[in-house]
C-alpha cells in the first residue's frame, strides 16, 4: 500500500470516533476509547505492510523512492527514520488513550454536566488527530509540509490542554500554551520566509544543494543564519528547550495528566525528528556547520542549566517533572 495512506487512515479513524461520539449513546463514552485503541493497533499493523520493498529506499540511508506516488514526491518522505517515528507516534497515542480511559473519572467532574460523560468523547478523538500530525511531521521533507503538520499537532493540543473547562488550572494552562504557541508559529513562518527569500526554495533536498555552494552561502550567510535561528526558536517550543520553555511548568501542571504525558513524549519526539531533518542540510554544509553547531551548543547548555537548577526548589511533583523534561530536552 502507498505509505501516505497511513495518515489518511488515521485521520479517517479520528473522524469516525467523532461521529460515534456525536450520534452514539450519551451515557457512557468509554467504548470510544476502546474503538480508538483498536483502530490505532490496526494502523500499526498497516505500517508493517507499508514498510515493504516498494516503499523503502534501495540504497541504505537514502530517502524512499516515490515514483509510484509522484504527487507526494515533493512533500512526503518514507525512509527508515519516518517508519520508526510513525510507529512511535501510534504506540505513544495508544498508551495515552489507555491513560485517558482511566482518567475519565476525573474528566467527569469538569464536563458541562458534572458526573456525566457529556463531551468527553472528543478526548479520545483529538489524540488521534495529533497522532496524524506527528506522523506527517516524521515524513515532512519540505518546510511547508513541516509547518502544516506542526500546526495540526499544536492546534489539537490547544484543545487537549484546556479540556477541563471548569477547572481554572486547565484554562490557565490552555491560555499560556495558546499565546506562546501562536508566538512560535509566527516566528516559524518568519524564519521560513527568510530562508525562502535567501534560497528561493522550501524543499529540504534543494536547500541541501544550495548550501553546498560555498560562494552562494558566502554571499547570503547572514540572512540564511537568521532564518535558521528563527526556525530553531520555533522548534524549541515543541521540544521544550530554551528560549521557548516558559510554558512547560504551568501547562504540565494544569493540563489533564494524559495530555501532559502526550506532550512530554509524543509531541517532543515529533519536534526532534523535524529538528533533525531541518538541521541536516546545515550540518552537511562546510560553510555553515561551525555556526550551526555553535547555535546548538548555546541552546543545549542554557537548557540543561535552566532545567536542572529551576527544578531544585520545586514542591509540586508535576512541575518538578516539567523542569526535568526541559533538562532532558537539552541532553537529547
Amino acid at each position: 500500500m502507498p505509505a501516505y495512506l497511513l495518515e489518511a487512515y488515521v485521520v479517517l479513524l479520528g473522524l469516525v470516533i467523532l461521529m460515534m461520539e456525536a450520534f452514539g449513546p450519551t451515557e457512557r463514552k468509554h467504548y470510544l476509547g476502546w474503538a480508538a485503541i483498536g483502530g490505532l493497533i490496526f494502523g500499526v499493523v498497516l505500517l508493517f505492510f507499508a514498510a515493504n520493498a516498494t516503499n523503502l529506499p534501495v540504497v541504505e540511508g537514502e530517502e524512499a523512492a516515490s515514483e509510484s506516488w509522484p504527487m507526494m514526491q515533493r512533500f512526503y518522505s518514507f525512509d527508515r527514520a519516518a517508519i520508526f517515528y510513525k510507529g512511535f507516534a501510534m504506540i505513544c497515542t495508544i498508551v495515552v488513550l489507555f491513560l485517558s480511559l482511566d482518567y475519565r473519572k476525573i474528566l467527569e467532574k469538569f464536563t458541562e454536566n458534572p458526573g456525566s460523560e457529556d463531551g468527553t468523547g472528543e478526548y479520545y478523538a483529538l489524540p488521534i488527530f495529533a497522532c496524524a500530525g506527528m506522523m506527517w511531521m516524521a515524513s515532512a521533507k519540505d518546510l511547508v509540509s513541516v509547518f502544516v503538520a506542526l500546526e495540526l499537532v499544536t492546534i489539537t493540543f490547544y484543545v487537549l490542554v484546556a479540556f477541563m473547562r471548569r477547572n481554572v488550572g486547565s484554562l490557565e494552562a490552555g491560555a499560556k500554551y495558546l499565546i506562546l504557541g501562536a508566538l512560535s508559529t509566527g516566528i516559524l513562518v518568519y524564519g521560513i520566509a527568510w530562508l525562502y527569500g535567501s534560497l528561493h526554495t522550501t524543499g529540504l533536498a534543494d536547500i541541501t544543494t544550495k548550501l553546498a555552494d560555498a560562494e552562494f552561502v558566502a554571499a547570503n550567510r547572514l540572512p540564511i543564519l537568521f532564518g535558521l535561528a528563527l526556525i530553531l526558536v520555533a522548534i524549541t517550543f515543541k521540544v521544550g528547550a530554551v528560549p521557548m520553555q516558559l510554558w512547560i511548568p504551568d501547562v504540565y501542571q494544569g493540563a489533564p495528566t494524559p495530555t501532559t504525558a502526550f506532550l512530554s513524549v509524543g509531541s517532543k519526539a515529533a519536534g526532534f525528528i523535524v529538528a533533525l531533518r531541518i538541521l541536516e542540510p546545515f550540518l552537511a554544509s562546510e560553510s555553515l556547520r561551525s555556526q550551526t553547531i555553535f547555535i546548538l551548543l548555546a541552546i543545549t547548555g542554557i537548557t540543561i542549566l535552566y532545567g536542572n537548577l529551576a527544578a531544585i526548589p520545586q514542591t509540586n511533583f508535576k512541575r518538578l517533572l516539567a523542569y526535568s523534561s526541559i533538562a532532558h530536552a537539552g541532553f537529547i
